[in-house]
């Protein structure tokens, strides 16, 4: 394995997003836990501290929002006005992962399945 020259946040739903989410949502009403299955990892570029990968998010909140936002309701009319980066931190707890490594050397190099 070899490190990747990257961070890594995962934007994990707190419950306003779940209130969110069950506001509009067809399929029932969803449980916070429900939400946390799955999450996207998004590398970013590589930060030294937290607070650099906090400036980073702070300084693309809208984009982040957007994309997260996006995964679960592609009506943007049901989405909220307010994609900053306090709303972020409102609906999102933000869990960082310094440290990124990939798990295959070469291309053609395939996991073993035991």
């Amino acid at each position: 394995m070899f490190e990747i020259p990257r961070s890594l946040i995962i934007l994990k739903p707190k419950q306003p997003f779940v209130d969110w989410l069950n506001d509009w949502g067809e399929e029932g009403k969803m449980a916070l836990e429900e939400t946390f299955c799955d999450l996207d990892a998004i590398l970013i570029p590589e930060c030294d501290s937290e607070d650099e990968t906090m400036a980073f998010v702070r300084a693309n909140a809208r984009k982040l929002f957007e994309h997260v936002l996006d995964d679960w309701c592609t009506d943007r009319s049901l989405w909220p006005l307010d994609l900053n980066y306090d709303k972020l931190r409102e609906w999102f707890d933000v869990e960082i992962h310094s440290s990124v490594f990939d798990g295959v050397e070469a291309e053609s190099e395939q996991w073993g399945h035991n």
